[in-house]
């Protein structure tokens, strides 16, 4: 891979659409100068060109963020080229090195820059060519880097292929947003975004002056903004000029809009609009869309996953590789925890739909007005969220607040919720909502904030990543008016039990807000009117998730390995007393490696049973089919004589704790444990009363996680693997990382759960600890049974040893390392 330094001239404003000509005045392997002739005075981009190591190939325009550079997208540029793209990457007028002043991405400005980069690559031996001045060339860009990306797009037809994210459709909307339908005046302020760009650029370059590099135009109108909280109608026609919106029915090369649910800047509505704009002008157009995880807020970082599709998007549009690409993915957050590090898990799913085209539901809401204050000046105000900080301090925030049916979004007093009767099925909501209402208010006008949100059985509130949907009207009849809110594009999943809610406030301290006291109320004229995706899920994680025919063939294939290669499920045992039956099992990995080989013991009710073996020796593995996660090569496996597999009704009673424990640390441990209960999908009795008196939790499990000593936190895992009081506990280290007293009351923590009739099998290596614990034990050495029995036959039996690690190395000798065979 090699990598040009090159400096650019790009036309600067006044372009002549009709006479613009870029001549070449050198070129070496090293550097390339280009001129530009135009009307004004030129402005110089700072860029590097990326060659891969086969030329010609497509070329990649990759635009940075605002306040950004070329150095910004360095990254991506050899994720890239690494692939075989040539990348051109460059840092924007007004930023770094680069000269001229930021107009927003202008048609006559930036976009142009990018149209001179396009013919600049039209003219390069390495860059592929489909015709004569036109070549093969794709654009991608996030945020002021993705308006540039379908503002070029529109502009220019050489441009093959597209990928906008986290960017805007319609700039005032974003900046002044107006979510009343039908209401053409624009909405308040988002003044504390607004003013995190300008103060950076203006610091930036403050020896300029106040404006740093804006041009004057765009200087004069956030100055009227910040004074006035209102567009005049100059400025209006400004912030159109850069709307991606007015241009979209231009763009002929297939589209990727990306955008971030985690983002109170450019939320999840502007890619449904900017899809619907696209669908609308070209139905026959290639468009996909994303809805990730991330955004300006900070969320969930899912930087591999996007990468590998928007590599896929390009493989597909400008190597012409035959990948089937997915029309609509989007991320749910609320599935999975790991329980190493008590992060979440994203769980990609895909859909042949576009929400656009999403089924639409409805929902009776029954609360039938809610009254709310608005304080003199706004103070205190609401936290929906925190811009231009990110969602990492906000959403630990607005989480822990939320328990006690508190959330900052949703001020007592200053707001309300109009909510649906608990619900009795679940419901998912992919997309926007809506809903009509009247609203009154003794000034005559409002400024409120609405949010679709969910509450809980025990009150806590979830407004997805603080996102709101702000309103402004005016000349309100004292009757009142009736408008149709529009409320934010969301994904939101709500469990049988739950509330979902219309929430409104009065203030949020994002946006510019009244000063004079009033009040106001709200009415539902409607139901909620919601959309829904019918998705598959595709995988979860941040992971790569790849589209191409080869993951076709892994479904075909794993169709094929289900009906043919599984093992037949064996009939229940309807006579059998004990409660865990292993008969003859057998592991034998696609590679060709045995894990178990014909192991048969059998568990009664009552027991702790010690599963032992050193490394190597198929411990994992039988715990893995015991819990049935995956299918035995032979043999079976029945709990209380039903028969266990993936999906087995006998897994039902069974509760597990692997790997560490993993819990949200801004939750009690009373909360982190109705979580679990909710998001396993169970609603039968806990047990929550009893677990806890055989756990001693006592009163810590009223505090939050992030107090608990490594014991309270063992405890509490274990408590969670009791929740339903299931007849089968299986336990992986449950005393890793304790003291001797922890270890102590951990022992007796099991003993007594056993005393209930109940049993619990355990690996571990402490064998001075499991000696002490466990009524029996069975020994495994390179997947098969070397000892089974009650502990005190097994002690009584090795005379010569004086406890169980003396007999465990009597049994096993010095055979220890994996993989070698014994002779």
């Amino acid at each position: 891979m090699r990598i040009s330094g090159v400096k650019l001239q790009a036309v600067a404003a006044l372009f002549v659409l009709s006479a613009i000509s870029l001549t070449p005045i050198s070129a070496t392997a090293d550097s390339v100068q280009i001129r530009t002739i135009d009307t004004a005075n030129a402005v110089s981009l700072d860029t590097s060109l990326y060659l891969p190591k086969k030329v010609p190939a497509p070329a990649i325009l990759i635009a940075h963020g605002f306040g950004g550079s070329k150095d910004s997208v360095a990254t991506d540029a050899q994720f890239f080229v690494d692939k075989g793209f040539v990348v051109l990457t460059w840092t924007a007028r007004g930023f770094g090195k680069s000269t001229g002043q930021i107009s927003m991405n202008a048609p006559d400005a930036e976009v142009a820059d990018t149209k001179a980069l396009i013919s600049y690559l039209s003219r390069n031996k390495n860059v592929l060519q489909d015709n004569s001045g036109d070549p093969r060339v794709g654009i991608m860009g996030s945020s002021y880097g993705g308006a540039n990306a379908l503002m070029t797009a529109s502009a220019d037809s050489r441009i093959d292929a597209v990928i906008a994210d986290i960017t805007w459709n319609d700039l005032q909307n974003n900046l002044f947003p107006q979510s009343a339908a039908s209401v053409t005046t624009p909405g308040p302020f988002k003044k504390v975004w607004a003013g995190t760009f300008f103060s950076a650029v203006s610091l930036q370059g403050a020896y300029l002056g106040e404006c740093g590099t804006f041009t004057q135009a765009w200087c004069d109108a956030y100055s009227n903004a910040a004074i006035n909280g209102k567009p005049t109608a100059a400025e209006s026609k400004l912030l159109e000029s850069v709307s991606p919106k007015n241009y979209l029915q231009t763009i002929t090369a297939p589209t990727l809009l990306s955008q971030g649910q985690a983002d109170s800047l450019f939320p999840l509505t502007e890619s449904f609009n900017s899809a619907k704009a696209i669908e609308k002008a070209k139905p026959n157009l290639p468009l996909a869309l994303i809805w990730h995880a991330g955004g300006h807020d900070g969320g969930i970082d899912q930087t591999s996953y996007l990468r590998e599709q928007y590599l896929q998007w390009f493989k597909k549009n400008l190597l012409k590789e035959k990948i089937e690409f997915p029309v609509f993915q989007f991320t749910k957050t609320n599935g999975s925890i790991s329980l190493q590090d008590s992060t979440v898990i994203p769980k990609v799913f895909a859909s042949s739909k576009l929400p656009t085209e999403a089924t639409v539901k409805q929902l009776q809401l029954l609360t039938p007005t809610v009254a709310l204050s608005f304080p003199i000046g706004g103070i205190p105000s609401a936290i929906s969220a925190l811009p231009g900080i990110g969602s990492a301090g906000a959403l630990a925030s607005r989480v822990a607040s939320t328990i006690a049916g508190f959330s900052p979004a949703l001020l007592p007093g200053q707001s309300g919720l109009i909510e649906s009767a608990p619900l009795t099925e679940p419901i998912s909501v992919v997309g926007p909502s809506s809903i009509k209402v009247r609203i009154t208010s003794t000034t005559g006008d409002a400024t409120l904030f609405f949010s679709l949100v969910t509450k809980s059985p025990s009150g806590s509130i979830n407004q997805p990543n603080g996102v709101v949907a702000p309103v402004r009207l005016e000349n309100i009849p004292q009757s009142g008016t009736e408008v149709t809110i529009n409320l934010p594009a969301t994904i939101l999943d709500a469990s049988v039990g739950d509330v979902l809610a219309v929430g409104v406030s009065s203030t949020d301290q994002g946006y510019e807000l009244p000063k004079p006291s009033r009040f106001y109320s709200v009415s539902a004229l409607s139901p909620l009117s919601y959309t829904t995706s019918d998705a598959t899920a595709s995988r979860a994680g941040s992971a790569n998730l790849i589209w191409p025919i080869a993951a076709v063939l892994s479904v075909l294939l794993a169709a094929v390995y289900i009906r043919v290669r599984r093992p037949k499920i064996a009939p229940s045992h309807e006579n059998s007393t004990a409660l865990v039956e292993v008969e003859n099992l057998g592991k034998v990995y696609k590679d060709g490696y045995r894990a178990v080989t014909d192991l048969s013991f059998s568990v009664e009710r009552g027991q702790v049973v010690g599963l032992l073996g050193p490394n190597g020796a198929g411990k994992t593995t039988t715990l893995r089919m015991l819990m049935g996660l995956i299918f035995p090569t032979e043999g079976s496996i029945f709990i209380d004589g039903k028969p266990v597999y993936p999906g087995s009704e006998a897994l039902a009673n069974l509760g597990s704790f692997v790997e560490g424990p993993g819990f949200l640390p801004h939750l009690s441990g009373r909360e982190n444990l109705s979580l679990y209960w909710r998001s396993i999908g169970r609603d039968g009795e806990q047990y929550l009363d009893e677990v806890v008196a055989i756990t001693k939790l006592g009163t810590a499990l009223d505090k939050k996680v992030r107090s608990y000593s490594q014991g309270m936190r063992q405890r509490l895992a274990i408590a969670q693997a009791m929740l339903g009081m299931p007849d089968l506990l299986v336990l992986d280290e449950p005393t890793n990382g304790l003291d001797p007293q922890q270890i102590a009351e951990m022992r007796q923590v099991l003993k007594d759960y056993a005393a209930t009739g109940r049993t619990v099998i355990i690996s571990s290596h402490l064998l001075a600890e499991v000696q002490q614990t466990c009524s029996h034990v069975v020994l495994m050495h390179r997947g098969q049974l070397i000892s089974f029995g009650p502990m005190k036959k097994l002690l009584a039996k090795n005379r010569k040893a004086n406890n169980l690690e003396e007999i465990f190395l009597e049994l096993i000798g010095d055979d220890l390392v994996i993989g070698k065979e014994k002779k």
